[in-house]
């Protein structure tokens, strides 16, 4: 997780002001404000230390010898694209999956591992916590829940309880991914139990998932147990 040290946020304060001059200044462009809604016309953004340290009318505070100066006259502006829920673990390396991204405007991402650790392991999770760090998209890793959904038929491999516990402590891990073993979890399973426990006692966040287009009846049981977990949390 990319965490902002407090020199770097006195820098930021500085940039601001001008006290510092900033390294990149974005003009002219249209600024979609995606709290408002509104589109602001002739915006400028200064940039200090590859962070935004100023947005307003004029950033010509903030402009030094060395300030590089980008046109976006006819551009329009907006802060990077968020996927909230991806697998890129299919077709083809997690690299190259996020390669695909960034022309469209993604920079960050909360993705679970369930293609690696299904087949590797847990060696599989710390081959992709080193990949997917390795490209300048912030990918907020979940620990897969790649317990099996029925152990008797299934022969996927699984994490054991103390790997799950040290994926957890990881600071490059944001929690728990989505439950998939969904007849374990309303069987009371220890093993898929036990993992959310250990989630819940770190104070990290509850398992993520998704269940559109069930049947009525099962989605209104899976919304209940999505309550319960969420009021555990």
């Amino acid at each position: 997780m990319v965490k902002r040290s407090k020199s770097q946020i006195e820098r930021l304060i500085r940039g601001a002001l001008g006290e510092i001059k900033a390294d990149l200044i974005v003009a002219g462009g249209r600024l979609i404000n995606v709290y408002s809604g509104e589109i602001l016309e002739d915006m400028e953004i200064a940039v200090l230390d590859g962070r935004v340290c100023y947005v307003g009318e004029s950033a010509a505070h903030t402009r030094g010898d060395r300030t590089e100066m980008l046109d976006a006259r006819g551009l329009y502006v907006s802060p990077g694209f968020s996927d909230a829920h991806s697998h890129i673990g299919h077709f083809c390396r997690p690299y190259e999956y996020l390669q695909a991204y960034l022309p469209h405007g993604t920079t960050s991402l909360v993705a679970s591992c369930d293609e690696h650790s299904t087949v590797f392991g847990y060696q599989g999770i710390k081959l992709f916590l080193e990949e997917v760090e390795s490209h300048p998209i912030r990918v907020y890793t979940l620990v897969s829940m790649a317990a099996p959904q029925d152990p008797l038929l299934c022969n996927t491999r699984s994490l054991s309880q103390a790997e799950v516990a040290e994926c957890l402590a990881d600071p490059r891990v944001l929690g728990l991914g989505e439950v998939v073993s969904w007849l374990r979890l309303v069987q009371g399973d220890r093993e898929v139990l036990d993992m959310i426990g250990d989630d819940l006692a770190r104070g990290q966040d509850h398992p993520w998932s998704h269940s559109g287009g069930q049947r009525p009846e099962t989605e209104r049981h899976r919304c209940s147990l999505r309550l319960i977990l969420s009021r555990a949390y």
